[in-house]
Order: C-alpha cells, then structure tokens, then sequence
C-alpha cells in the first residue's frame, strides 16, 4: 500500500510540469475575409484559454475579449499594400511607437490609396510603410 501511495505521489508530481507547458502558435497575415473571421475565432478561444488558466471563469470572459480583437484584427489587403510599396511618401517621425492599433495623431498627412477608399497611409521614419484606416486612423498594417 505504501509503494502504490509513493508511486501515486511521485506520478503527480512528475505530470504538473507537463500540464503547465506553454504552446506558441505563430500566424501570417490573413489575406480573406474567411481568414480574418478564422482568426478571430482563433483568438477567441486561444485568450479564453489563457485567460481561464490565469484567472478563472473572469479571466475566461476578458482573455476572449482581448482574444477576438487581436485576431480579427484588421489587414490590409494585398494590392493596398502592394499600392503603397510602389508609392512611397516623405518619411515623417511620429512620437511613440508604431504598432496594430496606434492611433495616427492628426499631424500627420496621410496619403489616400485610391483603389481602396477605406485606407491611407504614411512613411515612417527609417522609410517605413504605415498603412492606416481612414474611419478612425489607426495602424492596420506597418512593416518593422
């Protein structure tokens, strides 16, 4: 009984390292609606996961939430991109750091892309591509 007691112990001890392994999922950029709506969902359930080992049922609910918007965020489709590659503006320097979501203060002149009414876009410093929604000016799409 004493052998099947420390076996017992020992076995859980040994299986909590396991369970507690992280998994990194890395995507690329969806280039569908059907993609962007995939990755939404991803990100649903992906930060509800993470959410409830951190925090329980709450930490389900908010991981979800943060979860949907970080995959269905927004991209620019392909020509959009392609539009503005072929195109390059004058680099402009801009304060803080340029991310999916930074807000484009009203400053900065933004080039429209016209096959594509609903994005416009800058050069960052260092002639970065900065591809911005036109309804609230937000980074969709920059390159590093």
């Amino acid at each position: 009984m004493r052998k099947l007691l420390l076996l017992s112990a020992v076995s859980a001890i040994l299986a909590g390292p396991a369970l507690a392994q992280t998994t990194v999922i890395t995507t690329t950029e969806p280039s569908s609606n059907a993609e962007r709506a995939t990755g939404t969902l991803a990100g649903t359930g992906t930060g509800a996961v993470a959410g409830a080992l951190v925090g329980g049922p709450v930490g389900a609910v908010v991981g979800g939430v943060a979860g949907a918007v970080i995959g269905g965020a927004a991209s620019a489709p392909d020509d959009v991109r392609q539009y503005v590659v072929a195109n390059p503006t004058s680099p402009v320097i801009v304060e803080g750091q340029i991310v999916n979501g930074y807000e484009v203060p009203n400053t900065v002149t933004l080039a429209p892309v016209p096959s594509n009414p609903e994005y416009e876009y800058f050069y960052a410093d260092g002639n970065r591509p900065v591809i911005v929604s036109k309804a609230d000016r937000r980074v969709v799409y920059y390159t590093e």
